[in-house]
């Protein structure tokens, strides 16, 4: 494609780009106000969390599809800028372009997912019947006389309580046991090979909650599509502004910041999630020129205009024989110490030698 096709191409889709380049980081920040405006409850106890969710779900499940319409929105200005930098860049794969939208669209798509599977969760939990209470005498007799129907017990130090989880998927607690008694009955679970969890801050029934949301397989699909989403996000934010940097499409701040944004997803995804939205806002202000300093030169020209590298000298031609500014003497015939010996030169002077450009 021709020079002057990529600059019409591009100039004809730069302001609907930049448009839809700010679009992710509004939705995004209007989902995060949607769920605090339903008040959801927080904390650590699993069972009040899920009988908040299921409370305000259709507040969640709106907040979701808005956050995953900006994760779709996303694909356009970075295939904008990709495109831009594959018509500039010979360097760049054609194959790459898939990261544009797999990283996106499968995080869009995670996120709605994992609200259908706290609905469901949710609505599960709140209507199990109320868990069996029994006592202590009775958590003791089935240890030792019949400890194979035993699948899980949590230890509950604050309460002092049990929540037994048995091998039919049946669950019951102990509402109080004696605290000096906490050391032995975690020893007689070990003597048996029981698993044994241990929760210092809630109470019964969060097992249960924890295991129904466990059981989820909506809420197992979203655990499975977290990793491919977020690879792809890192892959994408790595590739594209590096390609485009060589171009000199984006500034070098701009293009060093995005790469930075895409490693630190291992890390701290929450924050560089909504770094990278306000990164890819701030990439639309540059299709447009809305930005310190206007657009880089390269789009206008239509072909990669590399910045010059830290260090490199200046990209101004070379001197052209024409002396530098300053006056120049002329100084007796007389000769160095270091030029003793040596025959003066014709009429008797010399002339300093000119400086050259450094």
């Amino acid at each position: 494609m021709g020079r002057e096709r990529i600059i019409e191409r591009e100039r004809r889709w730069a302001v609907p780009a930049a448009v839809v380049a700010l679009a992710p980081l509004v939705l995004y920040i209007a989902s995060i106000i949607i769920v605090q405006r339903a008040g959801i409850v927080g904390g650590s106890s699993e069972a009040e969390q899920l009988a908040s969710l299921h409370d305000h779900s259709g507040a969640v499940l709106v907040s979701s599809i808005v956050r995953g319409i900006g994760f779709f929105l996303l694909t356009i200005p970075i295939l904008y800028l990709f495109l831009a930098a594959k018509a500039r860049n010979p360097r760049v794969q054609a194959a790459m372009v898939g990261f544009v939208f797999v990283g996106p669209i499968l995080f869009g798509a995670q996120g709605i997912i994992q609200a259908i599977g706290a609905r469901q969760a949710s609505s599960d939990f709140v209507n199990l019947p109320q868990e069996e209470t029994r006592s202590y005498a009775d958590y003791q007799d089935q240890v030792d006389n019949h400890p194979t129907q035993i699948e899980k017990v949590t230890v509950y130090s604050g309460e002092h309580a049990l929540e037994v989880e048995q091998t039919n998927g049946d669950f019951y607690e102990v509402a109080k046991f004696p605290s000096k008694d906490e050391s032995k009955l975690v020893a007689d679970l070990n003597a048996i090979d029981n698993e044994t969890d241990s929760d210092t801050g809630t109470g019964p029934p969060d097992a249960e909650a924890t295991h129904t949301t466990d059981e989820n397989g909506t809420l197992q699909v979203s655990q499975g599509l977290l990793v491919p989403s977020v690879l792809g996000l890192i892959v994408m934010m790595i590739y594209i502004p590096l390609q485009s940097l060589r171009a000199g499409l984006i500034p070098r701040f701009l293009g060093s910041l995005g790469i930075a944004l895409g490693a630190s997803m291992i890390l701290i995804l929450p924050i560089a999630v909504l770094a990278m939205l306000a990164w890819t806002g701030f990439l639309g202000l540059t299709f447009v020129g809305r930005v310190p300093g206007g657009r880089p030169p390269a789009w206008d020209a239509g072909e990669a205009i590399p910045w010059p590298r830290p260090g490199d000298r200046s990209s101004a031609p070379a001197g052209d024989g024409d002396a530098i500014e300053g006056d120049a003497t002329e100084v007796d015939g007389e000769r160095e110490a270091d030029d003793a010996g040596k025959p003066p030169t014709p009429g008797g002077t010399q002339k300093r030698k000119r400086k050259r450009r450094g």
